[in-house]
């Protein structure tokens, strides 16, 4: 009977040890759906800040040709039409082009102008057919509206995204409606321009959640970080986003050229890679 009962007694400690042990496991872990909220929120980080290059570029060159012709161009292989007369850009990236940095765009994106983009007051709006980026449709309206206080000033732009969304391969897809504050600080050469975004945004997830994405730390992109070196993800700046009672805070560091950002989750942290899914 006592060797039963030491038999007994010595599987209760052993089950107490590993269930601890699995706790607090647990406990140092983040889930892998807070993981993917994380992914896909970097991932449409990505995406929409393309999308701005390209409209940036498209710009420029409606008064300098050459800039379609840069190696680093995101324009470089997509056919430009300018329409001066009816302050219209459209740029055609055909059945698929791929740029320096492996980023393979197909489709349309369509751009009206009221004025010079230096110009304070001027707006730019810009919508899409059947536009991709690495297989994924973007659609939406985006709404950009200089909001300088002089030409001399860095260049500061209200964006705005009405109807926004995101459809991945697999048919899932995700919302978006946002505003931000965007400021690009301009340099000899465009390539090394530095941009930063400020503001808020909310959508659906692709789990169909409802969430809400804040900038609590400024968003910063270096454009001398993106081509040769295939940076897709902001150099620095914090976001938080909130999908019911789960709060998920995205840091994307201090300022180094790389794909590293890291996840924080009710005091734990892990650090994730960002890794483009080509299409």
């Amino acid at each position: 009977m006592k060797r039963i009962l030491s038999y007994l007694l010595a599987v209760l400690f052993i089950t107490v040890i590993v269930t601890s042990c699995q706790q607090e496991e647990n406990l140092n872990q983040i889930s892998d759906t807070d993981i993917q909220a994380a992914e896909n929120e970097t991932e449409m980080e990505s995406i929409l800040e393309d999308v701005d290059d390209i409209t940036f570029y498209s710009l420029l060159s409606a008064t300098n040709s050459r800039v379609a012709e840069d190696q680093d161009s995101p324009l470089r292989c997509a056919e430009v039409t300018h329409d001066h007369e009816n302050k219209t850009i459209i740029i055609d990236f055909g059945d698929g082009c791929e740029d320096r940095r492996g980023r393979v765009r197909k489709g349309i994106i369509m751009i009206t102008y009221t004025d010079h983009r230096f110009i304070p007051g001027a707006v730019q709006i810009i919508t899409f057919n059947e536009f991709y980026i690495d297989g994924k449709k973007i659609e939406g309206l985006r709404t950009r509206e200089n909001i300088s206080e002089s030409i001399e000033d860095p260049l500061k732009y209200r964006i705005t995204l009405t109807n926004g969304k995101v459809t991945w391969e697999d048919g899932s897809f995700a919302t978006r409606e946002a505003e931000w504050v965007r400021t690009r600080i301009r340099a000899a050469n465009p390539i090394n321009d530095q941009i930063i975004n400020e503001g808020n945004a909310s959508g659906i997830t692709r789990r169909d959640q409802n969430y809400t994405v804040e900038i609590t730390k400024p968003i910063v992109w270096k454009r001398g970080c993106l081509p040769a070196l295939r940076i897709f993800v902001p150099v620095a700046g914090i976001k938080v986003k909130t999908l019911g009672d789960r709060v998920i805070t995205i840091d994307f560091g201090d300022g180094e050229c790389d794909n590293l950002y890291t996840v924080t989750k009710d005091g734990v942290t892990v650090e994730r890679e960002f890794k483009r899914n080509r299409h």
